[in-house]
Order: structure tokens, then sequence, then C-alpha cells
């Protein structure tokens, strides 16, 4: 949770996915959705594409930000889950280490936290890389 304009916001921190997006091979090869006796499945591909799920033509590093009255509405039962909207994004690839998903790695945004350090908010990012089993701590600090 943040202060944000003078309100409390909710933020998410996430990969997100951008472009077209398609079920299937993250190499783009397609796989049926529409199952029928007719359905012809593609053959599939080697390593490191072989992961069947969905996938999009880029992914990017993103802190999302939620009005949190929306999503105190979706915890009241007054609004479905899919209506509260973010009201702002901010892309903080360049500020990475090491930015984008990586077929091979895997590499993930894992979570984000905020601390609190002689009454100034510090923001860290756990940058967690499976495949290396090493993490990389981003941190940030917000000022006006």
């Amino acid at each position: 949770m943040a202060h944000c304009r003078e309100k409390i916001c909710r933020y998410f921190c996430r990969n997100k996915v951008v472009g077209k997006c398609w079920y299937g091979f993250a190499n783009g090869v397609v796989w049926p959705i529409d199952i029928n006796e007719n359905t012809v499945y593609p053959k599939v591909p080697p390593w490191p594409y072989d992961d069947r799920g969905w996938w999009s033509e880029d992914i990017r590093a993103r802190i999302i930000f939620y009005d949190s009255n929306d999503l105190a509405a979706v915890a009241r039962g007054t609004m479905k889950t899919y209506e509260p909207q973010p009201y702002a994004s901010m892309d903080i690839d360049r500020y990475l280490f090491d930015p984008g998903f990586d077929h091979k790695r895997k590499n993930d945004i894992y979570s984000v936290q905020p601390a609190l350090i002689e009454s100034t908010v510090f923001y860290t990012l756990l940058k967690d890389e499976q495949m290396r089993k090493k993490s990389l701590v981003h941190v940030w600090m917000i000022t006006n």
C-alpha cells in the first residue's frame, strides 16, 4: 500500500504481458483451444519453448496502481472482480538489472514490499531467477 495523490492506493508489481497474445508455445506456435474430433495439434517445439500456456509478444515489468476503494468494493461484493481498473502504471524495465523474460532462465519479478527506514519509504523488488538459484533486490526511494 502507498499514499498516492493524497489518498491510499494499492499497487501491484508484476510482469505485464503486452501486444498480441496466444495460447500455445513461447516461440509463437498456437495450440488449438476449440477442441473437437477434427482438431489437428501442432508439434511441440524443442526446449526452451516447450512450455504450453498463454504467451504474448512482449513482457514488461510494471508497477500498476489501483484505487483501494475499488478493491474494497470487490471485497464487499458491490463490484465485480474485473471492474476495478488501474488509474496509472509505471514501466520499470529501464531500472532493472537484466529486465524482461528469458525463456531459458525463466527470470521473473517475485514481489515488491515497502520498507520504512527513518520515516523514508523505500520500495524493494525481489527479482527471482529460478534457474540460477539467485535473487536480486532492487530498491527505490520515493520522493516528491
